[in-house]
């Protein structure tokens, strides 16, 4: 349920890249929606609207291919474009999906020299076990309350599985929220940076990280994974 705006928010930044991309005036694609026209006439007897004028047939096939062959482009560029995840900052980049320069944080980093880049990660990196350990504790503790005595009925039982089945998903839903208001920005903040600093250019080699990528919280561990990957980063750095 909570995907479902994130989604539309990153589809509001993502289209418009697309589109811009898209050329109305392509040799190519005006060319082909006249060449497959060309052809659905010369095919006598056969092919689309046969029963028409050939003027009226060679203008709605060629109208028909231009707008097949605009579309298919445009939902190529946005299957290939940048991915944004709806948490992104109104100042991210359009182009790259990276936080711009008026970010404060992303200022803030720019200046730092390395030996003070790689303290600041690894601090970060610090707090978000701690976060991460905290939570699983909690989590655990809920886990292991006493099981419903077995005095009561069956519908009394069902009653204290359901209240902590809420209550474990709610211990979820705020875990996630505290996540992403209080590491998810400047953690890939500083993965940014460090990956600038370090010129790696294709992300796409670089391991998947949800929690960083995406602000999603799956898997066994998915903060002390994003807090690992940004402590090897930084060690990177000279």
């Amino acid at each position: 349920m909570v995907r479902i705006p994130l989604k539309t928010a990153a589809l509001r930044r993502a289209i418009p890249i697309a589109w811009r991309q898209v050329k109305l005036l392509q040799i190519a694609k005006i060319a082909g929606a006249i060449a497959i026209s060309a052809l659905n006439i010369l095919w006598h007897g056969h092919g689309v609207l046969r029963s028409s004028t050939p003027m009226l047939r060679f203008s709605a096939v060629a109208l028909i291919c231009y707008l097949l062959t605009t579309v298919a482009e445009f939902l190529w560029f946005l299957a290939t474009g940048p991915r944004f995840t709806g948490f992104e900052s109104p100042n991210t980049s359009p182009a790259t999906g990276e936080f711009e320069s008026v970010d404060p944080i992303v200022d803030e980093l720019k200046t730092l020299p390395p030996s003070e880049l790689r303290e600041e990660v690894l601090q970060l990196a610090t707090e978000m076990k701690s976060f991460e350990a905290g939570t699983d504790r909690e989590f655990v503790t809920t886990l292991s309350a006493p099981p419903a005595a077995a005095a009561l009925t069956e519908a009394e039982r069902d009653e204290a599985l359901d209240r902590e089945s809420a209550e474990l998903m709610e211990r979820t839903l705020l875990t996630r929220r505290a996540y992403r208001e209080r590491f998810y920005r400047p953690a890939r903040a500083l993965r940014d940076e460090l990956r600038k600093r370090l010129g790696i250019r294709n992300v796409a080699r670089e391991p998947r990280i949800p929690a960083l990528d995406e602000g999603v919280l799956s898997g066994a561990k998915p903060i002390t994974h994003a807090a690992n990957y940004l402590v090897a980063l930084a060690r990177r750095l000279k």
